[in-house]
């Protein structure tokens, strides 16, 4: 990665007194003003081809930050992919140095990453291109990045995304302020999506600079040019105001997501810790379903993974929600329901075994990772710790702390009911029960404790009764109760 000399002052013309500058760049001010693009910047940068787009993008920004005081940075990307790319860079560079402008370089073997990684040129182009782009950007102390995409990208994008199949979101094309793909806390600004194609060529003509023409742009083997060569132009055969249409389109789904998007937001969590978070089914039901994909890609975030989302699962989702329990797998992110419940959250392992033990009275007796205490006084139990009764006359034989076991009938109220049953009864969802600890006797359980709390026979008397109480052997984690402002 290199960075060219900054030159004082430029040898192109001044655009500003050009009629077709002034008019796009008051155009592109109000639309940087209402979107808050440049708000308290002191440093943007350029993702600059050289191409004409991104040449009336830096002349713009330059002029932009003149009036508004922050210094503008130009980065371009060698993607090694066609000969004579080499040039290309070194006439980035020089037109950087024509304007002032420092401009700083580097390059990939896109080809060669395909091909290692089974992607398509487009694709890695795209990721490797932002993956430079997010990094100079933090180095160099960047607030936004800036990118020339027009209102041209925008209608061949839309139509994209329809072919290829798509939601609301995608609908909405490429978005004026978003995160950069390759690092999403680092802002993306576009601030020439109001502007055609054709008011960018003539920009560069103004300024009297001759743009870089990158000869790729037409080649009919990557799906966007094919679209920008033959489609459209067909398109504009049957109506000659598609790209209009296509542009209308983008905006009545962002309109339309911004609800969706308050949707997502409003839906309260009721626990967030290890195994995920945890919603009302009743709330997660009434969601649409791309508000429950951003709510699935948000949660899936919190947890540091990425979740894989595709229709036919989002289906399935919508299916296990109407029945009320199931699983259905994003990757590495599940969405489980359970007694009234959901919870996204990455996949669970099993519960490592232990023994059964049986328990000292009174005394301490260690289980697996967990630490059981008997007394025949009463006990109190902190944070993270469970305490209940166990009256003496209502077991037999002695007494043993174990996991669950299929088949297991616990003594609840009188009655031997399956513990599957009481689970249920009770409202345990499924995440919540491989960790329960029991207490049985000879005739089988007499308390179930975990996450969930405990569930005993509450008849005991205090003045005849054991106390049990069951505790971590180490530290446990604590699920973190989320009480989110009311709207």
């Amino acid at each position: 990665m290199t960075s060219s000399p900054r030159a004082n002052g430029g040898s192109g013309s001044s655009p500003a007194e050009h009629p077709i500058f002034d008019d796009a760049f008051a155009r592109v001010t109000t639309l940087a003003s209402h979107e808050r693009m440049f708000r308290r910047a002191r440093r943007v940068m350029v993702a600059f081809s050289g191409g004409p787009d991104s040449l009336a993008c830096l002349l713009l920004m330059r002029k932009l930050g003149e009036r508004d005081g922050f210094d503008v940075v130009a980065a371009h990307f060698d993607h090694q992919l066609r000969p004579g790319s080499a040039d290309d860079l070194d006439r980035a560079r020089a037109i950087c140095g024509e304007l002032g402008i420092e401009c700083v370089t580097g390059e990939g073997d896109v080809a060669s990453v395909a091909g290692q990684q089974r992607m398509g040129i487009e694709e890695t182009a795209r990721r490797m291109r932002y993956q430079f782009l997010a990094f100079v950007a933090g180095k160099e102390n960047a607030d936004c990045l800036v990118t020339g995409h027009t209102a041209d990208d925008q209608a061949e994008t839309v139509l994209m995304r329809v072919i290829r199949g798509t939601g609301i979101r995608g609908l909405r094309g490429m978005a004026p302020v978003a995160g950069i793909p390759s690092a999403p806390a680092q802002r993306l600004v576009r601030p020439l999506l109001c502007l055609r194609r054709q008011e960018t060529h003539a920009i560069c003509d103004e300024a009297g600079i001759e743009p870089v023409l990158d000869a790729s742009n037409d080649d009919p083997r990557y799906t966007r040019n094919r679209l920008r060569v033959e489609t459209l132009p067909a398109l504009r055969q049957m109506n000659p105001a598609v790209d209009g249409a296509l542009l209308n389109l983008a905006e009545s789904a962002r309109q339309v997501f911004d609800s969706i998007e308050r949707q997502a937001l409003e839906l309260r969590p009721i626990m967030r810790g290890p195994v995920g978070t945890t919603f009302a089914l009743a709330d997660v039901r009434a969601l649409p379903t791309e508000a429950l994909t951003l709510v699935i890609e948000r949660e899936a975030a919190f947890g540091k993974a990425e979740a894989s989302i595709g229709r036919s699962r989002l289906r399935d989702v919508r299916d296990v929600l109407v029945h009320g329990s199931g699983l259905v797998a994003f990757g590495p992110c599940v969405v489980e329901v359970s007694c009234g419940q959901v919870r996204v959250g990455p996949q669970l392992e099993d519960v490592e075994p232990f023994e059964a033990r049986v328990l000292n009275i009174p005394g301490s007796t260690a289980a697996g990772p967990w630490r059981v205490d008997v007394s025949t006084d009463v006990v109190e139990g902190s944070a993270g710790e469970i305490v209940f009764a166990i009256g003496n006359g209502s077991y037999r034989g002695l007494l043993r702390v174990r996991q669950v076991q299929p088949g297991d009938r616990m003594l609840l109220h009188g009655m031997h009911r399956r513990v599957s049953d009481v689970f249920i009864n009770h409202k345990v969802p499924r995440w919540e029960r491989p960790g329960t600890v029991a207490v049985a006797d000879a005739d089988g359980l007499l308390a179930l404790a975990g996450a969930f709390g405990v569930i005993a026979d509450n008849a005991a008397d205090p003045d005849d009764a054991l106390f049990v109480r069951i505790r971590p052997a180490a530290p446990p984690v604590q699920a973190a109760r989320i009480e989110l402002p009311q709207a």
